[in-house]
């Protein structure tokens, strides 16, 4: 807080240095818009998490892969040295095909320690490096300017409640459609044909809920359920937010899909599209912190300007 001058003399109260914008394009291309700006003025510091978590989930997907490959029966230089020999050819001859039928996964105690260890690195990486990009961009949008450092430290002390809520909601939403698809083909499979309409109309009532309630994870205040806040917050404009996401998610489909025509273009177009996958995800980013403030999602203090760092 500080005093500022109003032109003509200093005032006798106080200001906050900054806060949230007073007016935003809360449409689906708003957000868009908005997203853009937000991503743009803090590219430098999302450059720098990306670069991390992707180090930290190669370390986690070369484990995966040396587990894999230790797995193997004959090992991999055996299997290389036969197949990349001259004359190979499994259609033609029988003894190759054999070879080929003989290859067998190993599935030890090392096997799975390694593959278990590899999983959670990546997963742990994607989590750490997801958090501390949005809180960090959550913070942007308050006005604040919270540090990288800062944002890192408020996602390691939330990380293992935001694996806890991830997992709790793959739960709650997966199993009662096992269960239902189970029973209905335990009656008669006739019965799919109204599981299926169900399942599409419950899909599309919790999609724009469950993206407000993602963001509400990050962003909000741990003593609020993100998923009760979300819904919440979006029962009363429930049309107006489904547009919204749709219209946003519609924009950024687009664009991966423009990107995936651009990765065809040799050499040149995986260059691009390295560049512009990190402008992807980066945008997807700034758009949901734009569209959970856009219905007056709750801040958590510590990216608030009245948050106490």
């Amino acid at each position: 807080m500080f005093r500022y001058w109003d032109g003509a003399e200093w005032t006798e109260h106080r200001s906050p240095k900054a806060g949230p914008p007073q007016y935003e394009d809360n449409s689906g291309t708003g957000i868009i818009a908005s997203g853009w700006e937000l991503f743009k003025n803090n590219w430098t510091s999302l450059l720098g998490i990306g670069a991390v978590t992707f180090l930290i989930a190669l370390v986690g997907a070369a484990l995966l892969i040396y587990a894999m490959i230790s797995a193997l029966d004959p090992d991999v230089f055996d299997i290389a040295d036969r197949v990349l020999s001259s004359g190979f050819d499994a259609d033609a001859n029988p003894a190759d095909q054999a070879f080929l039928d003989s290859i067998e996964f190993s599935f030890s105690a090392s096997f799975v320690a390694l593959a278990l260890a590899g999983s959670l690195i990546v997963t742990l990486a994607i989590f750490v490096g997801t958090g501390t990009s949005t809180l960090l961009l959550g913070a942007a949008h308050q006005g604040q300017q919270v540090g990288v450092g800062d944002c890192f430290r408020f996602a390691m002390k939330r990380l293992l409640r935001w694996v806890g809520i991830t997992i709790l909601w793959g739960l709650v939403g997966f199993l009662p459609l096992v269960l239902l698809v189970a029973l209905a083909f335990a009656l008669t499979p006739i019965s799919l044909v109204a599981v299926i309409p169900l399942t599409i109309a419950a899909v599309i009532y919790l999609f724009p809920i469950m993206t407000i309630a993602g963001a509400g994870l990050f962003l909000g205040p741990v003593d609020r359920p993100p998923f009760r806040t979300a819904r919440a917050l979006v029962r009363n404009q429930w049309g107006t937010v489904a547009l919204r996401v749709l219209v946003v998610n519609l924009i950024l489909f687009a664009i991966n899909v423009v990107l995936g025509v651009v990765n065809l273009i040799p050499l040149i177009g995986i260059l691009i599209n390295i560049v512009g996958q990190f402008v992807y995800y980066g945008l997807q980013t700034a758009t949901s912190v734009k569209l959970y403030a856009s219905v007056e999602g709750p801040f958590s203090t510590e990216i608030s300007p009245a948050g106490d760092l």
